[in-house]
């Protein structure tokens, strides 16, 4: 199925839009639904994109295409736009036969980064608006002042490009630093030794890495296999290296946890948890534990990022207003001084 011709691939469609994270939920949870009523994941993509429109219409037509094309449940989301780390899940739940459980699990995911996004975004608008607010109103004065229209200018615009260039910048470091985190094992060691955000990447990763461990595991799938694919599907190349090892080791005699254990980029937790559950014989519920764990730490960041952002606005909002109240005692004074000049 892999190995299609040339035809089958242009047949294929992609498409640019991506979907929200409120989107992504709604398309999980209703293929979820489809699931679990035991239809096939065909007819679900032809009911769908019969009754859908938009950016998700779009998604399921893709799908459907694709699906049709290939038949392979992992590839036919991968050419649809969705990412690898989605794809690698779904295709794990069609292996142990849980798609049910796994697109459920995709819908609360998304779910659950959409209410972290929409919090931060309704603590951000109010310190927002007082920022616009204050960099125009502040500018009043030094405009009448002076030569009107072009020191309002001059004193407002560069002020709100530099703070919209900042995020900006945000945004285009976030995009780089999560390709590097997925395709280059040396940029995620260094990205995952940042203090903050390299703890949000460690969690945010492993979360995804036991998520799909414990799924294949509980399904009493291969655990090489299982290991293999939650490795491809958390989005840490430094992590799935790793993994890559480990499976080499133990396929060479090593134990499960001795391969795991001097290998980089492997959080205490998973490697704690991928001991125990080899002794145990309980990885499967091992790794449960620990991915909710890690879902708990990820969440509990977003939230303190929720929190902090706006503390951070407010306080750039005191630093500008006293900055341009100095500023406009100074032209004050220097304007009466000029007048005194003048009348004497």
């Amino acid at each position: 199925m892999e190995n299609l011709s040339c035809e089958g691939r242009k047949s294929r469609v992609a498409p640019v839009d991506a979907l929200s994270f409120r989107q992504q939920e709604q398309l999980f949870h209703e293929l979820a639904q489809f699931s679990r009523s035991g239809l096939t994941l065909g007819h679900a993509f032809e009911v769908l994109s019969r009754n859908s429109k938009g950016k998700i219409g779009a998604r399921l037509g893709a799908l459907r295409t694709n699906f049709q094309a290939s038949g392979d449940v992992g590839l036919t989301f991968r050419d649809a736009g969705f990412s690898e780390s989605d794809a690698a899940i779904i295709q794990a739940g069609e292996a142990t036969g849980r798609l049910d459980a796994v697109f459920l699990e995709l819908g609360d995911y998304y779910r659950q980064l959409a209410e972290a996004r929409g919090t931060i975004i309704t603590r951000s608008i109010y310190p927002l608006l007082v920022l616009h607010a204050g960099v125009v109103l502040l500018a009043i004065p030094a405009a009448m002042l002076n030569d009107g229209w072009p020191t309002f200018l001059a004193q407002s615009l560069p002020i709100l490009a530099g703070f919209y260039a900042a995020l900006m910048l945000g945004a285009l470091f976030w995009r780089i630093a999560r390709s590097l985190l997925s395709h280059n094992a040396a940029a995620a060691g260094f990205l995952m030794r940042i203090p903050g955000l390299g703890h949000f990447l460690t969690n945010w990763t492993a979360w995804k890495f036991t998520s799909v461990l414990s799924l294949y595991a509980g399904a009493g799938g291969s655990l090489l296999r299982a290991l293999e694919t939650a490795g491809a599907s958390c989005e840490n190349a430094l992590l799935k290296s790793s993994t890559i090892r480990a499976i080499s080791e133990v396929q060479k005699g090593e134990s499960l946890g001795g391969a795991f254990r001097n290998q980089p980029g492997v959080p205490e937790l998973l490697l704690r948890s991928i001991e125990i559950g080899e002794h145990a014989g309980r990885i499967d519920e091992e790794s449960r534990r620990a991915a909710e764990i890690f879902k708990t730490r990820t969440l509990s960041a977003l939230d303190a990022f929720a929190q902090w952002t706006p503390r951070i606005l407010y306080t750039l909002i005191v630093l500008f207003t006293g900055w341009r109240i100095i500023a406009l005692a100074s032209d004050m004074a220097n304007y009466v001084d000029s007048f005194l000049h003048i009348a004497t």
